[in-house]
């Protein structure tokens, strides 16, 4: 099994469990695995870590314009939040931004307009066309992760690394409120054009995870109970095969008519195919899997034609394919939610909790199961609607400076003011209802990965970014890869090309 390097956004998050679960040391040095850039025993004095903006930058009542999505409240509002909604975490981003503005003198604004999926076209054209025709409508965006990355290749964003502290403006991309291995994975011939970390929430609410049904597990196997699954995490032996045990066993035929079907109580419920199936993008690296990795000329390469893709797949199908227990349906299922307490496990966000909170199920949260027990850690992405960061490509250089400076606070004092809202409060108080969840949050948050090819896939790389999505049985995973690999590499090779040339 090949070592899957880290997705080390949460050097950011890891550095706040002493906040509320520990207390300890100095943290350690990024290793680029998953848990290495983690700290065990983080600083107690976190919150006293500088940032490197000059304390003296004043940009006398300027306005900075980042666009943004309003098709969801985390995406609307994770940049800026202008009014206090009485919600904790958009409350906290609401005196983030004030803190920010007031220091630098200017004014951060967000405009909103439909970014999800079945627009993204328009709202890339939108902000296309804005630096294009240099009308200054917008200084930066939030964009939806796989499909506006293909801006980068049209030259619409900024080169950040042009604007760190040590060239033409204010990043300092070796704070902990960037994400650093996001920051490595993206950079292509010496230019990254987009970002995240402390700053995009979105990505910590769209990390994908198990959820689980206590009671419906404690019932199912009285003799083991909740506290095996979670002793099964710590034993690293938390597997696709013990998972998939567990859901056969499952089933109730509710309705009596001899088919598994929507008002059952199953195992597990999924899509058979298609982008509603995203949450499964995460059972890809579940698995040790990685859409690309570095080859030795420091460029991304296609990394899934190789390795035990196919039989990393046939461990996922026999948990929501073939899988007695499984219901495996090509429409959405209404009734057979874990909401309403008649599914074992289900894959989806974190975010999935806020959902849960008023639910009267006793449910729990683990990670994605590995492929066997001698993989080496438990991995897991956030989904691929995320938002990435970027500056306008048009921008003169005093500009993009002075948009640096606000991007390098907001993220440092995202640090310090809205992330321990969120893992602390929110994530770990809200929607986690002992004390073992928050154990497992934990290690969710430590196994993130993060790779080249999931973030350009959708609008470059392809089919690539949802490989594992069509779970039905006729699907042959290898007559797809042997279909589509030439296709791949060629148009990974017209993407590099492209930003080389950018």
């Amino acid at each position: 099994m090949k070592t899957v390097k880290a997705f080390s956004f949460l050097l950011t998050l890891l550095m706040l469990i002493s906040a509320f679960v520990a207390c300890g040391n100095t943290p350690a040095e990024t290793t680029g695995k998953p848990g290495g850039s983690s700290v065990d025993k983080p600083d107690d004095d976190q919150q006293e870590i500088e940032d490197t903006v000059p304390t003296d930058l004043n940009y006398a009542g300027e306005t900075v314009t980042f666009l943004t999505r309003d098709n969801k409240e985390k995406y609307k509002y994770e940049l800026a939040c202008d009014e206090l909604l009485n919600d904790t975490l958009y409350d906290a981003i609401h005196y983030r931004n004030i803190d920010v503005e007031t220091r630098l003198g200017l004014k951060f604004r967000t405009l909103g307009r439909d970014g999800s999926y079945s627009n993204f076209a328009q709202w890339n054209e939108a902000l296309s066309i804005s630096v294009l025709t240099n009308t200054g409508d917008y200084d930066g965006a939030a964009f939806y992760l796989s499909t506006g990355s293909s801006l980068a290749k049209d030259g619409i964003f900024y080169n950040l690394f042009e604007l760190s502290d040590d060239t033409n403006g204010y990043l300092n991309f070796e704070k902990p409120w960037w994400n650093q291995s996001m920051t490595e994975e993206l950079a292509a011939f010496g230019s990254l054009f987009f970002a995240g970390g402390s700053l995009t929430v979105s990505q910590v609410e769209d990390g994908i995870c198990v959820f689980f049904n206590r009671d419906m597990f404690n019932e199912l196997y009285p003799g083991e109970r909740d506290a095996t699954l979670y002793q099964l995490v710590r034993d690293g032996n938390w597997t696709a095969d013990k998972m998939a045990a567990y859901v056969s066993e499952a089933w109730t035929d509710v309705n009596s008519n001899g088919v598994i079907d929507d008002g059952d109580i199953v195992g597990t419920r999924n899509h058979a195919m298609g982008n509603s199936a995203g949450q499964m993008d995460a059972w890809v690296v579940g698995m040790g899997l990685r859409y690309t990795e570095t080859n030795a000329y420091g460029e991304p390469e296609i990394a899934l034609l190789s390795g035990n893709i196919v039989p990393a797949y046939e461990k996922v199908r026999n948990i929501f394919g073939n899988n007695p227990g499984a219901l495996l349906t090509t429409e959405e299922a209404v009734e057979t939610t874990i909401e309403n307490g008649n599914v074992l496990f289900y894959t989806t966000a974190l975010n999935q909790g806020s959902e849960m909170r008023n639910s009267t199920v006793n449910f729990g949260v683990l990670p994605i199961p590995k492929y066997d027990a001698d993989q080496e850690d438990y991995y897991t992405c956030f989904g691929n609607e995320s938002s990435a960061i970027a500056v306008c490509s048009n921008l003169g250089d005093d500009r993009a400076a002075m948009v640096s400076a606000v991007l390098e606070l907001l993220s440092a004092e995202g640090y310090k003011q809205v992330l321990p809202v969120y893992y602390g409060t929110v994530l770990k108080g809200h929607y986690s209802r002992e004390q073992a969840d928050a154990e497992m949050y934990d290690k969710i948050l430590s196994s993130f990965v993060f790779s080249f090819g999931f973030a350009y896939s959708t609008h470059n790389l392809g089919a690539i970014g949802s490989i594992f999505r069509d779970l039905s049985p006729t699907f042959d995973m290898q007559n797809y890869i042997d279909s589509n690999k030439v296709t791949w590499s060629n148009k990974l090779t017209e993407l590099l090309s492209a930003l080389e040339a950018v």
